[in-house]
């Protein structure tokens, strides 16, 4: 078993100090070594250029910082961590960061998708790929283009016209518009999901055909289904019309009679087995009005009891087969749009291979078809570089593939040892409550899995050791707070253990010494007018320290002159 701490996981809620410690982590690597080029073996990836280019300007910053011998928080934790002395650290930071400046491209702080870019231009005559084409990020308006050339085929290709026809025929007796451009280009989208590629592989080898004849079973399934229901609903209308009275001296305004009319034009989508009717029978209430005149109440109770056994009946056909009747009808709606996607998929390479251009979206599932059995040693060779170092920032929302892209490369790392006798690293940093990438490939539950106390799926032969970042730098005590009770509050209501202990135990933040100080005494400031240079002395102080980091609102131009009045004072 390798150290522990070869691979580390984060758990870093919002405002708990997240950058500051992946820069700290990596200027703990550079620091420790005697070697100045020691950067070239470490890769850091976030999530978007903004994420990257902050972190490399705190790197720069802060090696800059301690070339000129300036003394800084940061300066402390490294030496308190790595036991080194502050001269050693001066030292070396002004020699790495030479080497930095005079070496920039090796220095790896970038996004994902540039990184997966490298790697598809390295491994290009691998996938059969141009070597001078160009990426196009903008996969929305290509896939706009795929879809017209299949819709401009309308007329040439018999299958694929008798397939569109019957879409707007589809489309028409739903009581929609018959364009059908917007709902393929839609549809078209999920060519470009990674969730949806293996699915869509299978698509492939379907034929025509076969979705027709499934098309043709589930018609048929709800078919027989809405003659349940009918024959249920023309009962029920025969009974009311034969017998003399008028719907409006039903109960609520001839709801029981609108019932069974709901059923007999199989409007099944507005019927309602937990309303006021269903209590209703279900409480034996009068199923008359109050208005009502004694002989329609005595026509009524007589034949209530046939209704309310139609009604039951209607009941249990729906819960039989409601959930069923619904998603035939999904599944229906979405056959036609499925079996065109091969020939939107077909448009779309074509489009590709015409103007020399290659989909952003696609980089990871073809890195994942090309390199995914391949060796980490023939990987490293063909991009010339060597990882030893991964930093991994927003991992709840990697995607499947890029993780899975990247187990190779950092497996060898960290289960290995280098001349030196040093084992790579792993650093992992996320937060599971803060997804939002679903929709291209990301999943909550991959970071979850990675620490979890049950079915952990850590897939190395190293232990992962876990720390959460427990203190919040950023919001106020109530905001903290009010966070902390809600989401152990809530956290009751969760089946899945891991999910339940990700808000119980995920939520417990701090709040930071500092932003309670300067509140204290600035909130003290706003709510009295009577202020004076004399009584903020204190704040003064700790305020000057951070000044700059500091943006201030006033509800009024008298108060914030004052405050300015304070701030150049101190």
């Amino acid at each position: 078993m390798q150290n522990s701490t070869s691979f580390q996981i984060y758990n870093a809620s919002a405002g708990s100090g997240k950058t500051f410690t992946l820069v700290k982590e990596y200027l703990k690597i550079l620091l420790t070594s005697d070697s100045p080029h020691k950067f070239h073996q470490i890769l850091a990836v976030t999530f978007t250029n903004k994420a990257a280019g902050e972190m490399k300007e705190r790197v720069i910053e802060n090696l800059n910082a301690f070339s000129n011998k300036e003394e800084t928080n940061m300066l402390s934790l490294i030496c308190s961590e790595t036991n080194l002395i502050s001269e050693t650290v001066f030292t070396r930071s002004k020699t790495v960061l030479n080497a930095i400046l005079q070496n920039y491209s090796a220095f790896n702080i970038t996004t994902i998708d540039s990184f997966t870019h490298k790697l598809i231009r390295t491994f290009a005559y691998d996938l059969d790929l141009p070597l001078n084409s160009d990426v196009e990020m903008d996969t929305e308006s290509l896939l706009n283009e795929a879809v017209d050339i299949v819709i401009s085929k309308i007329g040439e290709n018999k299958e694929l016209t008798n397939l569109l026809v019957d879409y707007v025929i589809q489309k028409l007796d739903d009581d929609k518009s018959w364009d059908i451009s917007l709902d393929l280009k839609n549809f078209a989208k999920i060519i470009l999901n990674e969730t949806d590629a293996n699915h869509l592989k299978a698509l492939g080898s379907i034929s025509i055909n076969e979705f027709k004849t499934l098309k043709e079973t589930l018609q048929k399934e709800n078919k027989k289904i809405e003659e349940a229901f009918k024959a249920v609903g023309k009962k029920g209308v025969e009974i009311v019309n034969n017998c003399g009275v008028e719907k409006g001296e039903f109960a609520y305004s001839g709801e029981f009679p609108k019932h069974f009319e709901k059923l007999d034009n199989l409007k099944i989508n507005d019927l309602n087995f937990e309303g006021r009717l269903n209590k209703t029978i279900e409480q034996n209430k009068n199923l008359y009005s109050g208005k009502c005149s004694a002989t329609s109440k005595q026509i009524i109770e007589n034949i209530g009891t046939d209704l309310i056994v139609l009604y039951f009946e209607s009941k249990k056909v729906y819960t039989e087969f409601y959930g069923k009747y619904v998603l035939n009808n999904l599944i229906i709606e979405s056959l036609i749009p499925l079996a065109v996607l091969n020939y939107i998929n077909k448009a779309l390479q074509e489009l590709k291979k015409e103007n020399n251009i290659l989909l952003n979206a696609e980089f990871n599932q073809l890195i994942s078809d090309t390199i995914k059995d391949e060796p980490a040693p023939f990987i490293y060779e063909r991009i010339g570089e060597k990882f030893r170092y991964y930093f991994i920032d927003e991992m709840q929302d990697t995607s499947v593939l890029q993780w899975q892209n990247l187990i190779p490369l950092v497996e060898n790392a960290i289960t290995s040892v280098d001349d030196q006798g040093e084992t790579g690293r792993l650093l992992l940093v996320g937060d599971a409550k803060q997804s939002i990438y679903r929709w291209r490939g990301g999943k909550a539950e991959q970071f979850i899995g990675l620490s979890a106390k049950e079915e952990n799926t850590n897939p190395f032969f190293v232990k992962e050791k876990i720390e959460n970042l427990a203190t919040n730098f950023r919001s106020y005590s109530e905001v903290v707070n009010f966070n902390n009770r809600f989401f152990t509050h809530i956290s009751k209501f969760l089946t899945n253990p891991d999910f339940s202990n990700l808000y119980l135990d995920g939520n417990q933040l701090t709040m930071n010494k500092m932003a309670k100080t300067i509140r204290r005494y600035m909130g003290d400031w706003l709510l009295d007018n009577r202020f004076s240079y004399q009584r903020t002395n204190i704040a003064q102080v700790e305020i000057s320290n951070f000044i700059d980091k500091i943006i201030i609102i006033c509800n009024s131009r008298c108060k914030s002159s004052q405050l300015n009045e304070l701030i150049n004072y101190t």
